[in-house]
């Protein structure tokens, strides 16, 4: 009697967890949004600020409807999301799968161009430092106008070639102006020219030609001094430092009509 009490409590036992297994299996998931649904909740989280969960947002969309219309939205908001979440290492790679997953996607200029954003941002501030990730960007935007001939981005891209540019040039340009300051001009004249030959549409190129033209003017060697203010005249009429050239060449003119020539005496 005793062990068919037992075997009748295990029996219950087994059906009851029997039954409580089948209750559980029965259930089912959630039903995955729809691309257009899970789209417009990732950009309500967005737009509030909640990045980081528009991104899992827009990456379900991207994951579970790779054959939607929206899919390259949500790619590159994504990668907005790494973005704004200042995580560009990973946002770069981000927009890098927008032209590489979505070849026809109308945003692959705008991701581009964020990527070289991302780049820069990664890159160290100290222009001493490793400049890889600068390099890259550099290449990249040259390419842009290429890759975009048509794109409404490419003021911009411009605008941030000439950035990185600037920064790239800036260790041989801070080298020369410290040997400019100390003194040793025809030093500071190599790492300008280095400066200018490695990265002639820098911003600084006009500092640069400045810098070289008043070591000459500091070493008396006035045809040199002037041809480098005229130099920079030329090319960059409009800048402040051609401004001052202008001043320059004509102290230069003054102080030669002054000077009586050799063997003559002043009237």
């Amino acid at each position: 009697m005793h062990r068919e009490f037992t075997y009748a409590r295990r029996l219950a036992a087994a059906l009851a967890a029997l039954v409580l297994i089948s209750g559980c299996s029965s259930s089912t998931p959630p039903p995955v949004p729809t691309a257009q649904a899970g789209f417009e909740e990732g950009k309500k989280l967005y737009e509030k600020g909640k990045w980081d969960k528009a991104r899992l947002t827009f990456e379900s969309v991207v994951f579970n409807h790779p054959g939607s219309s929206l899919v390259d939205s949500a790619q590159f908001l994504l990668a907005m999301c790494q973005y704004k979440l200042k995580d560009q290492i990973i946002a770069a790679s981000e927009f890098q799968r927008v032209k590489t997953q979505y070849p026809t996607s109308p945003l692959i200029d705008q991701a581009d161009l964020m990527r070289c954003v991302c780049l820069l941002e990664a890159a160290p501030g100290n222009p001493g430092l490793d400049q890889e990730q600068t390099n890259t960007a550099v290449d990249e935007l040259k390419q842009f106008r290429d890759n975009h001939p048509i794109s409404k981005f490419i003021p911009a891209a411009d605008s941030l070639l000439s950035v990185a540019l600037g920064r790239l040039s800036m260790k041989d340009y801070r080298t020369g102006v410290l040997y400019y300051r100390m003194g040793r001009f025809q030093a500071s004249r190599v790492y300008f020219q280095d400066m200018i030959d490695q990265f002639p549409k820098s911003p600084m190129v006009p500092d640069a030609l400045f810098y070289m033209a008043e070591g000459q003017l500091e070493s008396d060697s006035l045809k040199a001094a002037q041809d480098y203010y005229e130099k920079l005249i030329y090319l960059y009429p409009d800048h402040a430092r051609s401004a001052k050239a202008r001043k320059r060449i004509a102290r230069i003119a003054r102080d030669q009509a002054l000077t009586p020539a050799v063997g003559q005496t002043p009237q």
